[in-house]
């Protein structure tokens, strides 16, 4: 998952001067926002740009004289818009912020203390984040509502609400069991006048039980009386419920139909997994939730066994869906055979398992692990034309009163585990512990730094490649470069995982300079077996800084012979913002060797296009903010159409990257991309063998 600094938030600054808007923009991209913003100066503009665009947060200058913060409350209102207001000013007071927030402004920040600013943004957007879960929640509370409103009004149940023992509601079969043909009448009839005198007493104390969760049973035999005056046995089940958002408590009077059959099939299709027959995902991860909160209330401990088979990408490769199902089912059954009874076994995501076992130590648990990993090394699954083996993973995760409230925590944390083992190598069991102190971010630096400068001596960088594909089918193999660092002790670090440190340290530079001759040292390959490659170079803040860059480049590629075009270097547009006077001098280096340029990242500016007359750039790359949940955004769709539109006007065209579903892909063609990038397409790779044609058939 993305972290939420990944999201895109859209911003209007409201704000005398683009010169102060742009800093503020500068300063939310240094703290790793990705925003889009827009700039306003009075009521008109702001007007304008809220009846038009969709907007989170609103930075309100405090210092405007002809719109104060209570007219842009009041617009906002008029315009349907529901936006968090920051307050910024040059000087803040006391006073200032006090009457500012008591107008609803979420916050106060003097424009002299940006890095403040950022981390209220920061905050402000998880707000707003939550707020829209909120609202989503509610809407599908309120639908969940009339859902249960038109099946209890269908069902073939009796069934009733009851609050402080009065009748509030009541269904139609409800109403035929007592003879009672209205339901104004029903309402607020106690329940004990419709129960036999005899009775009474005990649904009063049973009704007190319930109230207080001290019942042992949810059913309760009655004499009911029927408005003739004739009683009836029935059987009552209770529950605590709420209706029209009030407490209150349900009851039910099964109908007389016989259907326990279906409803014990309906009950087992919502519960497993229709492949192994083992639990299901949701299944687990309600039982997780609740041996989370029975360790918390100070029950015995217990623990998650997860389990996945290692390399079963290549395993579904070479034997299919029907021939994984089949040694899903095996590994199922062998999972079954060595649970004891009080574990529960679940098959949890296509390629993974869950066991929650209790009663158990943690050499227990671990030892039972190793022999189920063992079983399943050992078993051969028989497809009826092949045989398959394989291995498995485990993590144990130990659930304790230290546990994370949040159970996909739990799942984030032991799928980190496993994929820590599966790197090295797989078929082992290893326990998550939760290191006991974090290293200084200054310490963990130095720590990248060093397996950075091992790994370039020792040339164990490897590089990776992704495809850029055309959407039109333009003619040509473009691929991006990417590194990989092994470490002395054999871990993979990724470039997500080592460039900000390499940025700090100085590292940065290196490891561009390592990704330009491997480049140049391909593309040459690739020439020598009749093969045009364009490889795109992401360049890092200190390489564009790097004066003598472009002259180095040269040399580099007259000594190897290949047309500089095939060089493609990309350039982050929050750094060409901040380090416009180095871009410029690079670009210009660049293009006398005839290098083509992306501008990355593009689009979350002010007035992105005011960069590109600075720098004529071959490429844009659009922010992948963007894309997330692109095929239900109409905004962001509307957002990358004016971006390509622009673009193909000056004569420059635009990438889509971070495709990473086919939902994605499907509305590709509406937004006037002209080549994709993405893992749906394929995962960077150590090989550059992706089929350009698949997108044009």
């Amino acid at each position: 998952m993305k972290p939420e600094s990944d999201k895109l938030i859209r911003i209007l600054i409201v704000e005398q001067g683009l010169h102060q808007a742009e800093l503020i923009t500068s300063a939310l991209r240094n703290v790793g926002l990705h925003i889009l913003a827009e700039h306003a100066e009075d009521a008109e503009d702001v007007e304008q740009i809220m009846k038009r665009k969709p907007l989170d947060l609103v930075l309100f200058s405090l210092e405007l004289p002809d719109f104060s913060l209570q007219q842009m409350q009041k617009l906002a209102r008029e315009c349907g818009r529901h936006v968090f207001i920051i307050g910024v000013a040059s000087e803040i007071n006391e006073e200032m912020a006090v009457e500012a927030m008591k107008l609803c402004a979420q916050d106060v920040v003097s424009l002299k203390s940006l890095d403040r600013l950022g981390l209220v943004v920061k905050r402000e957007a998880e707000h707003i984040k939550t707020w829209h879960k909120t609202m989503r929640l509610d809407k599908a509370f309120h639908e969940s509502e009339k859902r249960c409103q038109s099946l209890l009004a269908n069902s073939k149940d009796a069934v009733a609400y009851v609050h402080e023992g009065m009748h509030i509601y009541a269904n139609e079969p409800y109403l035929e069991l007592f003879g009672n043909t209205d339901t104004d009448e029903l309402e607020g009839m106690p329940l004990i006048d419709m129960v036999d005198r005899s009775q009474q007493d005990e649904l009063k104390q049973y009704l007190r039980d319930l109230s207080q969760g001290k019942n042992s049973s949810n059913q309760l035999k009655l004499k009911l009386l029927h408005a003739s005056g004739e009683t009836l046995d029935a059987l009552l089940e209770f529950s605590r419920a709420s209706f029209e958002g009030e407490a209150c408590t349900q009851i039910v009077i099964r109908s007389q139909d016989d259907t326990s059959e279906l409803e014990k099939q309906i009950s087992y299709m919502h519960q497993h997994d229709l492949v192994t027959g083992l639990y299901n995902h949701q299944y687990l991860m309600d039982a997780l939730q609740q041996r989370m909160d029975d360790a918390t209330n100070g029950k015995p401990h217990s623990f998650l066994l997860y389990l996945s088979i290692d390399n079963f990408q290549n395993i579904r490769n070479t034997v299919g869906i029907s021939g994984c199902d089949i040694l899903i089912n095996d590994i199922a059954k062998i999972l079954k055979l060595q649970a004891t009874e009080n574990e529960l076994v679940g098959r949890f995501g296509a390629d993974t398992f869950a066991q929650l076992c209790q009663g158990k130590s943690r050499q227990e648990v671990e030892q039972n692990a190793e022999q189920i990993l063992k079983k399943i090394e050992d078993h051969i699954a028989d497809t009826g034309q092949q045989s398959i083996t394989c291995t498995c993973s485990a993590a144990i995760y130990s659930i304790d009163e230290n546990t994370p409230d949040n159970p996909n925590e739990i799942i984030a944390r032991v799928e980190r585990t496993l994929e820590k083992i599966q790197r090295e190598g797989g078929n082992t069991v290893q326990l998550y512990v939760p290191q006991a102190g974090e290293m200084s971010q200054q310490e963990i630096d130095a720590d990248i730094a060093r397996h950075i400068k091992a790994a370039i001596a020792n040339n164990t960088v490897t590089a990776l490649y992704q495809p850029i594909v055309s959407i039109a089918g333009a003619p040509g193999e473009r691929y991006e470069i990417s590194k990989v660092v092994i470490t002395d002790d054999g871990k993979e670090l990724k470039e997500d995982e080592f460039m900000e440190s390499a940025e700090r340290t100085g590292m940065a530079r290196m490891l561009d300079r390592w990704a330009i001759i491997t480049a140049i040292k391909q593309v040459a390959l690739a020439a020598q077996n009749d093969r045009k490659i364009d490889i795109v170079i992401p360049l890092s803040c200190d390489g564009i800084q790097d004066a003598t860059l472009s002259r180095w480049i040269s040399a580099r590629i007259q000594s190897a012979r290949i047309p500089g075009e095939q060089l493609v270097f990309a350039i982050n547009e929050a750094h060409a913002v901040s380090q416009l006077k180095a871009v410029k001098t690079l670009f210009k280096g660049l293009k006398q060797i005839h290098c083509q340029v992306v501008l990355d990242e593009f689009g979350t500016g002010l007035n992105p296009f005011q960069l590109v007359k600075h720098i004529q750039p071959d490429f844009l790359r659009i922010n992948h903010a963007y894309v997330e949940g692109l095929n239900n955004s109409p905004e962001n769709q509307d957002s990358i159409r004016e971006i390509t539109s622009q673009a193909s006007s000056m004569e420059i065209s635009s990438i889509l990257p971070g495709v990473s579903d086919a939902a994605v892909l499907s509305v590709l063609w509406s937004v006037g991309a002209d080549f994709v990038q993405g893992d749906f397409l394929q995962a960077p790779t150590k090989t550059m063998n992706y089929d350009f044609t698949s997108m044009t058939g």
